[in-house]
C-alpha cells in the first residue's frame, strides 16, 4: 500500500509541476477576458454565433500557450462571458495539442505531413464536436448573478493601476479557489495511472501492426494529463520506435486536450445527459479519426521496434521490489525540470499564498473600482479595453513566437550545451554509472531536437544532411539507452557502442557548424 501511495503521490507531483508555466499563463489570460476585453469582446472574439465560431475557436486555442489545465480558468470565464458552447468545446479542446513551441519541435519529430493531418485531424474534431455540442449544450441567459453573469456593465470600470491589482487579485483567489481544485482534480488521473499500472507494463502496448493499438490508447489517454511539448516528445519516440499512428493521434487530443477536471466541469454545468452525448461523440470521433489515418501514415518499410520508453512516465515510478526511502523518493519524484518549471511552480507557491490571505481577508478586486471617471489624473488616458484585450493578447502570441527563439537558441549555443552533455554521458557510460548516463543521454537527445528547430528558425530550412545525421545520432543514443539498461551491465559492448558514437558524434555537429 505505501509503494501504491508514494507512486500516486509522485506522479500527482510531476504532473502539478510540468503543468505551473501554463497554468500561470491560463490565470493570465482568463484575467485579461474579464478585466481587458469584457464578456461582449470576448463573444465577439471567438466568433459569437456566426459560421465562423468554431474554426476561429480552434485558431486562437492553437496560438495561445496553454495546456488542459491552463485551459481551466480560461473555461470558466468564457462561461461567465457567455460564449457558444460548440466554441468553448473547440477552444478546449485545440488549446492544449499544439502552441508555436510544441508545434516547430513535432516538425522535428517526423514527416512534416504526419504534424500538418494531426493539425487538420484536431480541426474536424472539433468543429463536428462544437456543431453536435451546440446542439445539446444551452446557453444560460444573462443575469445569473455570481460567476455566470453576463458582467457586461458591472459598474464603474476598473482602469489603470487599479485594474492591474484586480488582475492580480482576481488570479490568486481563483489559484487559490475553483481553478486550484480543478488542477488537483486534473492530476489525480496521473495519480491514478500511477498507482494502478505496473512499472513499465505500456512499453510494447501500441505496436504499429496492432489493430487494439489506437483502441487501447484512446482507453488510457482519458485520465492522462498531459503538456503540449510533453505530448509531441512522446509522439516523437512513437515514431522512432514505428508505433501506431493512430494510437499516437489518440494520445494527443485525448492525453494533451482532455483531463479529468474538463470533464468534471463540464458535466458540473451542462449535466450528465448533455456531457454523455458530447463524450460518447468525442470518444467515437477519436477512434474514427486514429484508424482513418492509422495505416496511410506507416513509414515504408518501417519494422516495430517491439517496445517504447514514451510512457513509462504514467506507470508506477518504482521498479518491482524496490525498497523505499525518502532519498529515492525525492530524487524519482524530483527529476531533472526545465528552470522555467521550477520558476514556474515557485511563483505558482506565491500567487497561491496570496489567494488564501486574500480570501481570508475577504478582499476582492471589486474594491479597486472608480465611482467617477472624472476622478483620473492628468496623465491617465482610458483606452477602450476591446484594444488594451485584443493588444495584451496579440502580445501573448507574440511572446510566444519570441519565446521559440529563446527556447531553441542558436546553433552554436545548442553545440555548447552538446558538448558539455556528451562529455557528461559517455563519461559516465565508461565508468558504469548507468543512471547517470541515462539522465545525460535524455539531454543529448533534446539538444539534437533543439538544434534542428534552431537552425530552422534562423535559416528556414534544415539541410537534408543535417537532419540524416540527427538521425543517426539519435540511432545510436537510443542503442547506448537500451545496452546500458541490459543486466548484465556488458562493458565491452557499452565500449563498442561508444566508440561508433564518437564517430558518428563528429560528423553530427561538423554538419551544423
Amino acid at each position: 500500500m505505501s509503494l501504491i501511495l508514494v507512486s500516486a503521490i509522485t506522479r500527482m507531483f510531476q504532473g502539478l509541476v510540468v503543468s505551473a508555466p501554463t497554468l500561470l499563463v491560463g490565470l493570465l489570460i482568463a484575467g485579461v477576458l474579464r478585466y481587458y476585453l469584457g464578456p461582449a469582446d470576448t463573444r465577439r472574439l471567438f466568433g459569437g454565433d456566426s459560421i465562423r465560431g468554431l474554426p476561429q475557436a480552434w485558431l486562437i486555442g492553437m496560438l495561445l500557450p496553454v495546456c488542459s489545465i491552463g485551459v481551466l480558468p480560461i473555461l470558466r470565464e468564457l462561461h461567465r462571458a457567455r460564449v457558444r458552447p460548440g466554441a468553448m468545446t473547440a477552444f478546449a479542446l485545440s488549446a492544449p495539442l499544439f502552441n508555436p513551441l510544441s508545434l516547430l519541435y513535432g516538425l522535428t519529430l517526423s514527416r512534416p505531413i504526419v504534424i500538418i493531418s494531426f493539425a487538420l485531424a484536431s480541426l474536424v474534431l472539433v468543429t463536428v464536436l462544437g456543431t453536435i455540442w451546440d446542439r445539446y449544450a444551452k446557453r444560460e441567459p444573462s443575469g445569473l448573478g455570481g460567476e455566470d453573469s453576463d458582467a457586461d456593465a458591472t459598474g464603474p470600470a476598473i482602469i489603470g493601476l487599479r485594474r492591474m491589482l484586480a488582475l492580480l487579485i482576481f488570479s490568486a483567489r481563483e489559484l487559490a479557489g475553483p481553478s486550484g481544485a480543478l488542477t488537483l482534480l486534473a492530476v489525480s488521473g496521473l495519480g491514478i495511472l500511477g498507482a494502478a499500472l505496473p512499472y513499465g507494463a505500456l512499453q510494447a502496448s501500441f505496436e504499429m501492426n496492432d489493430p487494439w493499438a489506437p483502441a487501447r490508447m484512446t482507453l488510457l489517454a482519458v485520465p492522462v494529463y498531459a503538456t503540449p511539448m510533453m505530448a509531441m516528445g512522446q509522439l516523437g519516440m512513437m515514431f522512432v520506435h514505428s508505433n501506431s499512428p493512430g494510437a499516437a493521434l489518440s494520445m494527443l487530443l485525448l492525453g494533451a486536450g482532455l483531463n479529468l477536471a474538463t470533464l468534471f466541469w463540464f458535466v458540473r454545468r451542462y449535466g450528465y445527459r448533455a456531457i454523455s452525448i458530447w463524450f460518447v461523440s468525442l470518444i467515437s470521433l477519436v477512434l474514427l479519426v486514429s484508424y482513418a489515418i492509422d495505416r496511410p501514415l506507416i513509414l515504408p518499410g518501417a519494422e516495430p521496434a517491439g517496445h517504447t520508453h514514451a510512457f513509462d512516465v504514467y506507470a508506477t515510478p518504482f521498479g518491482p521490489g524496490t525498497s523505499l526511502n525518502w532519498a529515492l523518493i525525492r530524487e524519482t519524484a524530483t527529476r531533472p525540470f526545465h528552470i522555467f518549471e521550477v520558476a514556474g511552480l515557485a511563483l505558482l507557491g506565491v500567487l497561491a499564498a496570496l489567494g488564501l490571505l486574500f480570501h481570508w481577508l475577504k478582499l476582492d478586486e471589486t474594491r479597486f473600482q472608480r465611482e467617477s471617471p472624472a476622478e483620473l489624473a492628468a496623465y491617465d488616458r482610458v483606452v477602450p479595453r476591446p484594444v488594451l484585450g485584443l493588444t495584451l493578447l496579440g502580445g501573448l502570441i507574440a511572446f510566444s513566437i519570441v519565446g521559440c527563439f529563446a527556447y531553441y537558441p542558436p546553433a552554436k549555443v545548442c553545440l555548447e550545451q552538446i558538448s558539455d552533455a556528451r562529455g557528461e554521458a559517455y563519461t559516465a557510460a565508461t565508468s558504469g554509472n548507468v543512471e547517470h548516463a541515462l539522465h545525460w543521454i535524455k539531454q543529448l537527445e533534446d539538444w539534437s531536437r533543439k538544434l534542428e528547430v534552431g537552425t530552422f528558425l534562423r535559416k528556414g530550412e534544415v539541410r537534408p544532411y543535417q537532419r540524416m545525421q540527427g538521425k543517426l545520432i539519435r540511432k545510436k543514443l537510443e542503442l547506448l539507452e537500451h545496452e546500458l539498461e541490459h543486466e548484465p551491465l556488458e562493458p565491452e559492448e557499452v565500449s563498442e557502442i561508444l566508440r561508433q558514437l564518437y564517430a558518428a558524434d563528429q560528423r553530427w555537429r561538423d554538419a551544423f557548424r
